[in-house]
């Protein structure tokens, strides 16, 4: 469905500068968030891993998955406000998680950027190892616009993050509850999105 992010004024050395900065800011952070009511589409897909039994490890990658969406909404409800709460990831992601993602998004809003709309995420998958896991999704940034000055500007997510690519997280189980504590690489996920 839809999500979004933040704003700033880009201090002016030029168009190309200006854009140079915008996808710097994109490509380098990969991250979504946003001022939308709606939940992010996350198909109908999601699933544990496959060596699950049932009992506890269902329900840790059944949490797990309930997280990772929770944390995909919330991130496009900060992105997609032009003055986002960082702290609606509070208990979803670890206070280190926090600092990196408050960091891309004063990124955002010092160049007077938000978003708009939404990533599509689908097949989520997770893998549980004891107190530690991996969930991972496919994702797309297409129709998850960036906005500056109320008018979204075209072209500027990069086509790697427009086409459907691998989204991987790390997540620790501490005091009985999930957060997630870190992004990977795609390469480093098991997921094809082909």
């Amino acid at each position: 469905m839809t999500s979004g992010m933040r704003n700033k004024r880009i201090r002016r050395a030029g168009p190309a500068a200006g854009l140079a900065l915008i996808l710097a800011t994109v490509a380098g952070c990969s991250s979504d968030g946003g001022d939308n009511e709606e939940p992010i589409d996350t198909g109908e897909t999601s699933s544990a891993s496959p060596d699950a039994e049932g009992g506890e490890a269902d329900d840790d990658e059944a949490a797990l998955v309930a997280l990772y969406e929770a944390y995909w909404d919330a991130r496009v409800e900060v992105e997609n406000s032009e003055a986002g709460d960082i702290q609606l990831l509070s208990g979803i992601v670890t206070p280190e998680m926090l600092e990196k993602e408050l960091s891309r998004v004063r990124d955002f809003q010092s160049n007077g950027l938000y978003r708009q709309g939404g990533p599509a995420i689908e097949n989520i998958t997770a893998t549980v190892d004891g107190d530690t896991a991996i969930v991972e999704s496919c994702k797309s940034e297409e129709g998850w616009d960036i906005v500056k000055d109320g008018e979204a500007i075209p072209g500027v997510v990069p086509e790697d993050l427009v086409d459907v690519h691998g989204h991987v997280v790390t997540a620790e189980k501490g005091d009985g509850a999930w957060l997630i504590t870190d992004t990977l690489p795609a390469e480093e996920g098991t997921l094809s999105c082909a």
